[in-house]
């Protein structure tokens, strides 16, 4: 049986992912796509439609869905 569990983490720039909620100075949004950047940064682009650049070395506070194997 799967089931899904949310996660709260730490991501940075490298392990944003899409589907993410991110909390951005107290607001949640999802991660809808994203872009490299040079340097090392992404251009999140959120559920909103408004963009958000993060910087390789600034940690975001994220939630993320992760399927979970339930064996009895």
């Amino acid at each position: 049986m799967r089931s899904e569990l949310v996660k709260v983490m730490t991501v940075y720039a490298s392990t944003v992912r899409i589907g993410d909620i991110v909390n951005i100075a107290g607001a949640e949004s999802r991660v809808e796509n994203m872009f490299a950047l040079q340097g090392g940064g992404k251009l999140l682009i959120l559920d909103m439609g408004e963009p958000f650049t993060l910087d390789p070395s600034i940690p975001l506070f994220a939630k993320r869905l992760s399927a979970i194997e339930i064996t009895r």
